[in-house]
């Protein structure tokens, strides 16, 4: 059994060992003043790629129309409206000498429109490629004129001997002469029309017109006047009185006064005829 005093003294000479093993333990060595602590430095990271810009596309060529206008005896046709539609919208009139320009078109294909008070309306198509410069040339029919009114009756018209005289000849009338193959190319009826009539020859007591089909005409009855239809271009059917007559090139038909009649096309293409009314 240890006794209190030494059991003190070993105590006392543990905790000086202690003290003595703490008091060989070296600070550490404070930094030098005015030099800053390494550091790892990083690397910035590359610089992303500067997007590129798109290539611009070429500028489509710019092209000009120039329109020359002439009647069927090749005089200029002034004063006439030209509506372009296509690719662009463009409208004009021609000058003096039957010509009217339109700039900054595109290529493509356009369809021209002419209107006069002197000219049959006339629709065109033109198809434009690249190039500076268009020229297209245009022929346009004239309207015929109309008729004199005739004077007034006497009241009494005496009868006339059959040895009279000849009747005198007017100087101031004329001939009009019309090609119907040409006038029909240049007013050929639209894919959408359904009909169209037009008036190419007139006298006091005969009108001649062109009539193109696309949908039938049905039941048409002239009670003032008779009719004679010749066919021109394509096929079709007349259809009177419960009966059905067919229709070709050159086939020719009067339908009298009073007698109604229908008209239908065959095939694709439309039916063109020359109807005659005389009253």
């Amino acid at each position: 059994m240890i006794r209190p005093r030494v059991l003190l003294a070993l105590t006392a000479l543990a905790l000086t060992m202690a003290a003595a093993a703490q008091a060989q333990v070296l600070p550490q060595k404070p930094p030098a003043q005015g030099v800053p602590p390494a550091t790892t430095t990083q690397a910035p990271p590359p610089a992303a790629p500067k997007p590129q810009a798109p290539p611009q596309a070429a500028t489509a060529p710019r092209i000009s129309m120039t329109l020359t206008v002439t009647d069927l005896a090749g005089e200029a046709a002034p004063g006439v409206h030209v509506a372009l539609s296509g690719p662009v919208s463009r409208e004009g009139t021609t000058v003096r000498d039957g010509t009217v320009r339109f700039q900054t078109l595109r290529a493509g294909t356009y369809r021209l429109r002419f209107d006069s008070p002197d000219f049959v309306a006339f629709e065109r198509e033109v198809t434009v490629k690249a190039g500076p410069i268009v020229e297209v040339e245009v022929t346009l029919s004239r309207v015929p004129e109309k008729p004199a009114p005739p004077p007034p009756s006497p009241a009494t018209v005496p009868a006339v001997p059959r040895d009279a005289a000849p009747v005198v000849r007017n100087p101031n009338l004329t001939v009009e002469l019309l090609s119907l193959p040409d006038w029909i190319e240049r007013n050929l009826i639209g894919r959408n029309d359904p009909q169209r009539e037009t008036v190419v020859g007139q006298a006091p007591s005969a009108t001649a017109r062109v009539v193109q089909v696309r949908e039938p005409i049905k039941d048409r009855v002239r009670r003032d006047a008779d009719e004679m239809l010749y066919v021109i271009a394509g096929e079709g059917m007349l259809r009177a009185n419960g009966r059905d007559y067919d229709l070709t090139a050159g086939a020719f038909a009067v339908v009298p006064r009073g007698v109604a009649y229908s008209l239908e096309r065959r095939g694709r293409n439309p039916l063109i005829a020359l109807s005659m009314v005389a009253k």
